[in-house]
């Protein structure tokens, strides 16, 4: 029973971390460009700098995006969650849902 739980758990904080702004590993990537100018060696050091993607993508995924889709803001960036941006709406479900279910549900003060 306990390993049903931990897994359906996982499995939501997984779920909710599959998008988000990935503040990790644009940092790297911004890192990345900023080290060299030159189009040959960027893509080097990203063959280089792969054990380093796969541990900020991890980090992006596991932990700051479902952090940032619970509590609305990504604490790395302090901006809003891209999951309460507009955007153009091609399927409208939101019609007559409550209010207070449309925001975060966790409000970190």
């Amino acid at each position: 029973m306990k390993i049903k739980v931990l897994s359906a758990v996982m499995l939501s904080v997984l779920l909710s971390g599959c998008a988000g702004q990935m503040a990790v590993s644009n940092a790297t990537m911004k890192f990345n460009m900023d080290a060299v100018d030159n189009r040959y060696a960027r893509g080097g050091l990203t063959i280089l700098m792969a054990p380093v993607y796969a541990v900020t993508t991890v980090a992006d995924y596991g932990l700051f995006n479902p952090i940032e889709f619970w509590t609305g803001e990504n604490i790395l960036t302090d901006k809003k969650s891209i999951y309460d941006m507009k955007g153009k709406n091609y399927i409208e479900i939101n019609d007559d849902l409550d209010e207070s279910l449309k925001t975060a549900p966790i409000k970190l003060d």
